[in-house]
Order: structure tokens, then sequence, then C-alpha cells
């Protein structure tokens, strides 16, 4: 049974007044908020206002009895943040490695953690207890996020910041103890839906960094815990072309009501379904657009129709993704390492088989011999049946960035990379799109995001094959040089999402304005940063009021400490 808070902050009357109300314009404002009294009176007050169309009346409610975002975390210094980390000598250029500096200190500025009150009165907040601080992407966002923090603990490694990242991922074990999953992010409205399941990856990374075996020990019965509720929960028996039964898995979730971070806006999606059972419908399909982190873009929308390239054309659990069945057989091979560190030879073998057989899977449900491309695949195509959907994802390329490559590797990257050259796509001023289409979606033309870029630029330099490190090489200047002209075109500040083509600029689109921190976008800069530290070049011009600012904050940042 569901405590009385989720009656207030996650479906039921209130939220839905609350939210139709518009009081406050976005809809996470509202749900962030902290109660001031036990839900119990909360919903009783509730019952009590005469007149729930009243602006006036609902603003007086809301001040009695809630208080702003905020009063359940407070920020906090990292203990093993230092201002000069020794790696970012190996950073060539100059302004570069001042830049390193320079986004290194913002992990000051976006740690977090829970106040003593959420530990003790949990029922008034929404957050998500966990016992250490963490690093938040920034902006409205002010929780932790699964998916996010893959990239920012790859950050904070090239930081030098073993104990944030440890105690980040500890959290992550706590969560996976309480829920046998980790959320979408740090918020009981999250709970009914993931992200892409990172978390071993991560640990892989940790370890990687440290050797800490402990960590493994530790980690490994919950890893396994979270693999198996993707494989339960997610998994589709799939029949290809050839008539061979392969094990899929998709971002899968059922929901009967609108998101309540996003109420407003799925009631708007929804409004052209008459049935209660077609809005549930595409609720269901916007939930499972954000567990796969891509909310939204077009690759999940219908594409024809009066409805194309529209959230109410959304059909998520129409799409078998290639990322997602990349990360869970890269998962398996990291679970294979992490045993035979361990000693354990029987376990590893068990992981072993069980990452082959995904990657077998991968190659032959996914694999386009002819285009040579990883493709999704649709499940209205082929008269139901599905067929593979010839249409360019970042996504795509993550079989090559979690190693899940059938055949010769660097065959296959240097295939990959004619691919992205011949059709334009690594051509791109500044960066990899999230997409080749346009769309006034936040995931799709022109904007272009970190962890797409990283994916692809990573996957391509890991491959092996000259010519696709080369376009990796290319790929990662461009995203770098896009990034640092917005950097000083907007006096030091890192957002979640660019533009790419045309002009540099801050991305657009998608349910709000763009954010600024940003955790990952800080991230995966710090960590192409360190990879191709010897061979980046900046590039020029930028204002001079600009650089003297620059100069300025970064000297003030090493006086601090």
């Amino acid at each position: 049974m569901l405590h009385p808070i989720h009656d207030i902050f996650c479906h039921g009357p209130l939220l839905d007044v609350i939210q139709k109300s518009r009081i406050f314009q976005d809809s996470k404002y509202f749900v962030d908020m902290a109660l001031l009294h036990d839900p119990e009176v909360v919903l009783q007050a509730f019952h009590e206002v005469e007149n729930k169309t009243d602006p006036k009346e609902l603003d007086i409610f809301i001040k009695k009895y809630f208080s702003p975002p905020g009063s359940e975390l407070k920020e906090c210094l990292p203990v093993d943040w230092v201002p000069r980390p020794k790696a970012f000598l190996k950073i060539a250029d100059e302004h570069f490695r001042l830049w390193a500096y320079f986004i290194h200190g913002k992990w000051k500025k976006l740690c977090r953690e829970v106040t003593d009150q959420v530990k003790t009165e949990p029922n008034r907040f929404t957050f998500i207890s966990v016992p250490h601080p963490f690093i938040i992407p920034g902006g409205r966002f002010r929780e932790f996020y699964y998916w996010d923090t893959y990239w920012i603990l790859k950050g904070l490694l090239v930081s030098e910041m073993y104990e944030t990242a440890r105690n980040m991922i500890h959290n992550f074990a706590t969560i996976i103890d309480q829920f046998g999953f980790v959320p979408n992010g740090g918020r009981i409205y999250y709970k009914n839906r993931s992200q892409p399941p990172l978390l071993t990856m991560s640990v892989w990374d940790y370890y990687q960094a440290t050797k800490d075996k402990a960590v493994l020990v530790s980690m490994l019965p919950r890893l396994e815990k979270e693999l198996q509720f993707w494989y339960k929960n997610r998994g589709l028996v799939y029949t290809d072309e050839n008539g061979k039964t392969l094990q899929l898995h998709q971002y899968r979730v059922d929901t009967d009501f609108p998101r309540a971070e996003s109420y407003t806006e799925d009631l708007a999606s929804a409004s052209l379904e008459f049935t209660e059972a077609g809005k549930k419908r595409i609720w269901s399909e916007i939930v499972s657009a954000c567990e796969s982190g891509i909310d939204f873009g077009t690759r999940w929308f219908r594409r024809d129709g009066d409805l194309n390239k529209t959230v109410r054309s959304i059909r998520t659990r129409r799409i078998v993704p290639v990322d997602l069945q990349a990360i869970l057989c890269g998962s398996e091979a990291v679970l294979s390492r992490f045993y035979n560190v361990l000693g354990d030879q029987r376990m590893a073998e068990v992981h072993q088989k069980k990452y082959q057989r995904l990657k077998e899977d991968l190659h032959d449900a996914f694999w386009d011999p002819i285009d040579k491309m990883w493709y999704d695949i649709d499940l209205d195509e082929r008269d139901g049946r599905g067929a593979k959907s010839p249409t360019f994802y970042p996504s795509n390329l993550a079989p090559l960035y979690f190693d899940c490559v059938l055949n010769d590797k660097k065959k296959v990257g240097q295939q990959v990379a004619k691919y992205l050259e011949e059709n334009g796509i690594s051509s791109m001023p500044y960066g990899i799109p999230s997409s080749m289409h346009a769309s006034d979606e936040q995931w799709d033309r022109p904007n272009g995001w970190a962890p797409h870029n990283h994916m692809v630029i990573e996957g391509l330099r890991k491959s092996g094959d000259i010519f696709a490190q080369q376009i990796a090489f290319k790929i990662a200047q461009n995203w770098i040089d896009g990034v640092w002209f917005v950097f000083f075109q907007y006096a030091g500040k890192m957002f979640e999402k660019y533009r790419v083509e045309g002009h540099y600029g801050i991305g657009g689109g998608g349910e709000y304005t763009v954010q600024e921190g940003f955790g990952w976008t800080n991230g995966v800069i710090l960590d192409l940063l360190l990879t191709y530290g010897e061979e980046l070049k900046k590039e020029g011009p930028y204002p001079n009021y600009a650089i003297t600012l620059f100069y300025f904050d970064c000297c003030s940042l090493f006086n601090q400490m």
C-alpha cells in the first residue's frame, strides 16, 4: 500500500487541481515542494478548501501547507576536491587546461546532500533519501538522475574524486536494496520507471581507476539484482526475418496517470484520445520514452499521418532499441570480468555465456549488412512482425561503445565510420545531432547532447581502426569547439544540450527551457580533454572580455583552496 504522500505528489485530486491551476509555470516545481505538515493533515485541509478553482484560495492553501523546493537538500563540499588535479597536466593546450580547471570547480557548485529532516521525516518530501553526497545535473534538476550519473562519474574520475564517485555508487546500492532497480531519478514520482541501466558500467569505470575490490564485493549482488529486473520486466521474444528466435529488450512501462512532474503537458498530449484506455496508452508510451532517457524525439514517433513529429504520435513500446540491448550485453561482459577478478571462475563463465548470447542476438536483430550500421527495430513493420528501421540515431553506435560487436571490431569500426562520413553526419560543425530529423523536440536535430557525442566518439576510438579513430577525433574536436564557444558566449556557463549545425549555440525545444550546470556535459568534456589532451587545439576567436573573465574566475578558484 502506497503512503499518503503519493496521493499528494504522484496522482489524485490534489495534484490534479494544483497542476491544472498553473499556479506554477513549471509542473515540476510543485512536486518538488515539501510538506509543512503530515500528508494526512494536508489531504484533509485540501478536502476543506471550498472553491478549488479559485487561484487565491489555492495560493493560501499552498503557502500554509507547503514549502518551496530545496529544503530537502543542502550544498556540500566534496571531501576529495582539490584545486588542481595532477591528471589535468596531460592537457597540452593551456587554454583547454585552464578550462578544465574551471569545469572541475563546478563540482563544488553541484554537490548536494540530504538534510537531517528528510531522514527523520521522509514522508514530507518527494526526495528519495540516500546516505552520501552526490552531484546533481543542475538547473531544475535538483536531484540525482540515473543515466546522468554515468557521465558525471566519468568526470569525477578524471578529477581524481574517487571517494565522491564511490559514495555515489553506494547510494545506488541502497536504492537497489529498496526498490530492486534504480529509478529514473531521486524522487518518488520517478519510481514507476528506470533509465538506461548503466550502473554496472559505472562500477567498471570506477574499478579501472582505483582497483578497489571491496566495491566489487559489495556491488556484485546489487548489479545482479538490477539486471534481473531488466530481464524479467523489459524482455521481449522476437522472431527475425529468418525465423530465428531472439531475446531482446525494450524500454517499456505501463501507467494509468500523467507524469506528476509534467502533468499538464501529458494531459495535452492525450487530449485527442477520447477513451481512458487511449489516454493511458499515450501516458505509458510517454513514460517509456522517459525511461529511455530520450524524452522526446522522433525516434519514438509515428512516421506518417497528421501527428507526425509530435508527442501525440508517440509509440515507444513499438520500438526495440539497439542501445538497451548493447548496455545489457556489455554489462554481462563486465560482470564476467568482475568474477574473474574475485576468483570465481564458475560465475565468470556463466556471465561470459550470457554475454555471447546477447551479442549474437544483437547482431542478428539489429545489424544491417548492406548499410553497415545497427538500427532499431520497428515492430509495426513487416505486417506487425517487426523489421529494422533504417534511421540514424547516435544510439545506433552503442554496440561499438559497449563492446558488443560480434565480428572483427576494427573492420566494423571502419564501416560505421564510413557510414557517418558518407551520410554527412560526422561533418556537422559542432558534433553529432541526436537525430537527422528536425523537429521541435529536444532530442532531435539540430540539438546534440554530451552522452550521445561521447558514445559515438569513444565507440569509434576504441574500435582500433585508424580511419574510425580519425573520425572520432574530428567529432571530438568539433564538439569541444562548440561547447567552448558557447561557454564564452554565456560567460562561463555549461549547458545540457547544444546546437551542432549552423551557428554554434545552446540547444532548444522540448518541455522546458535549456538548463545550465551541467553534470554530464562537464563530465564528458573533462573526459575528452584528458583522452585527447595532447592533440586538441583551441579554435578561436572568442571575445576579449570573456577570456578576461575566464582567467579571473579561474585564478579566484585556485586561490580559494
